[in-house]
């Protein structure tokens, strides 16, 4: 809970700025020069993925795990090791971005985005050293660089990429030197960041490489052991970052052969990427301190067989999952067009497009972010190989389920968020049913999970009936959303509290929750927790047979 809570606020701020930057690029931009913008982020990613993504996994668990075992000395070895590595795949990768970004964008069916390509390509190589560092603070459970760093790239993010496309533009660049211009902001969000980890590294390093008596592991053990473990997450990982990169070309030629003229798939693509993507994303992004603080944790109770403090972790990021994602998934898919309305005012053409794809995308939310965390404890347990398999075969099914759905005239573009439903539903559905072998689940109860399903339901059947209401007395006005949205989250907490969905427990971890306790117990709508609820909420134990 402490690194949820110290991650949670860095990464909603993170997140809230990298979706607001979107909003003025495309103005500026504008949406077919998003295209480019996006074709390019989307290789970018993949390489990431190859490069630096399995890193800070990697690094968490075999540092959280030698830590526990008292083994602090060789945790500096660790880290040159997987700085060497994953270092030199990052260069490797900017050089091969830089030198063949033509090419790549020529195979993307998107030669515009060359120019893209190049201006991102630097980014690599620097998220390779900030995806070690965070790896390291967080094998620590020390959350706070990780957390500051984050903000501090989207922070430079929108700076630079917004004040880069404006000079850009405001000197008459082409319309791909403008995306290129806030491309390359990205690259020096990261160097900020790289930056910012390099001087908590120098301040810090007494802390995190403190030497002792145990025996050093050989740089070539380390060196298998940290591949054993990145590779399977960077595996599972760039999977889905293939898919999203062939979306980028699967999505606009198969509306075009569904009959759509060039321009207008790509705009089609463009809205959906740009405006209903980001909002999709946006939760399972808040949603990850959970996952980053389970990790370290989970790795601990394994290596020390602490199998109730296993089962505790779960069990409450599991909760805390589901009372957030829930809420999420009803509210985007009932307000998807006032909400991007809201954002994106003036974009009507686009919006049109995006709200009815952001209203099917919306009940992915839950098994998404679910994914996330079972993944998490899957890779804890040393089972890192069966996130990698259900991610290929809801891959599978995504792109199998997407083709001949995109070129229906019927169906056309919501073949898109429909595939994403289908895979989600089915990495999920792999990752339970070996997770329930591993760590056993008691079951639970059928009022544990409607409570907070019933109040997210009511709360936003309320806000709906609300919004009904001021449309009808009121002419459309942007003010009418945010205050619509305050009452859904108010009126969701209230019902949280009085249904029970959220106990006494819950509250006394967060800051001044004892505080917050008494001054709920007076208004009566804290709902006590009988002991026969604490007896049945989820809980997660080893078998003794395993342990």
């Amino acid at each position: 809970m402490r690194g949820v809570m110290i991650l949670t606020p860095a990464t909603l701020l993170a997140k809230l700025i990298g979706l607001f930057y979107k909003i003025p690029l495309l103005l500026i931009v504008g949406v077919e020069g998003m295209a480019y913008f996006l074709s390019a982020y989307h290789v970018y990613s993949l390489l990431f993925v190859l490069s630096a993504s399995g890193l800070p996994s990697a690094l968490s668990l075999l540092v959280s795990r030698h830590v526990a075992s008292g083994r602090r000395g060789a945790v500096g070895r660790i880290f040159g090791v997987s700085l060497a590595v994953f270092g030199l795949i990052g260069l490797v990768g900017t050089v091969m971005l830089s030198v063949f970004a033509k090419q790549i964008a020529l195979s993307l069916s998107m030669r515009e985005a060359a120019f893209s390509l190049m201006a991102i390509a630097p980014a690599l190589m620097l998220s390779a050293f900030t995806g070690a560092a965070r790896g390291l603070f967080q094998g620590h459970h020390n959350m706070v660089p990780t957390a500051l760093s984050e903000v501090i790239e989207a922070v430079g993010k929108l700076v630079f990429g917004i004040t880069l496309a404006q000079l850009a533009r405001s000197r008459g660049a082409s319309l791909e030197g403008v995306a290129a211009a806030a491309v390359f902001g990205i690259t020096l969000g990261v160097l900020l960041s790289a930056l910012y980890l390099t001087l908590s590294l120098l301040v810090a390093r007494k802390t995190l490489f403190s030497p002792s008596a145990c025996p050093m592991p050989s740089r070539r053990a380390l060196l298998r052991e940290i591949l054993r473990v990145a590779f399977p997450v960077t595996l599972s990982a760039s999977v889905m970052s293939l898919v999203s990169l062939v979306d980028t070309v699967l999505i606009s030629s198969r509306l075009q052969a569904g009959g759509f003229a060039p321009g207008i798939a790509n705009a089609m693509y463009s809205s959906y990427g740009n405006l209903a993507v980001p909002l999709y994303n946006l939760v399972p992004a808040l949603l990850s301190p959970i996952t980053l603080s389970l990790t370290p944790t989970l790795t601990a109770a394994f290596a020390g067989g602490d199998a109730r403090g296993v089962g505790a972790a779960f069990s409450k990021a599991l909760r805390l999952t589901s009372l957030i994602a829930l809420p999420a998934a009803l509210g985007l898919s009932v307000f998807a067009k006032p909400i991007l309305s809201l954002l994106y005012a003036g974009q009507e053409s686009a919006i049109a497009i995006a709200a009815p794809l952001l209203s099917v995308l919306a009940p992915a939310l839950l098994p998404a972010v679910l994914i996330a965390l079972t993944s998490a404890a899957l890779q804890a347990a040393n089972k890192a190989a069966v996130p990698v398999w259900s991610m290929l075969v809801g891959a599978a099914v995504k792109l199998l389920v997407q083709a001949p759905l995109l070129t229906c005239p019927t169906v056309n573009i919501m073949g898109a968020p429909i595939s994403t439903l289908a895979c989600n539903v089915t990495v999920l559905a792999i990752n339970m049913a070996v997770l329930s072998r591993t760590v056993s689940l008691r079951t639970v109860p059928i009022g544990a999970l409607l409570r907070p399903l019933l109040a997210a339901s009511l709360a936003v059947l309320g806000g709906g009936v609300g919004y009904f209401y001021m449309l009808r007395y009121f002419d459309e006005a942007l003010w009418q959303m945010p205050l619509v949205l305050l009452f859904v989250v108010a009126f969701y907490g209230f019902l949280a509290l009085c249904l029970g969905a959220v106990s006494r427990e819950d509250i006394e971890e967060l800051p001044c929750g004892d505080r917050i306790c008494r001054v709920l117990e007076k208004c009566n709508i804290l709902r006590e927790v009988k002991k026969r609820d604490k007896r049945r909420k989820i809980t997660g134990d080893f078998t003794k047979k395993r342990i």
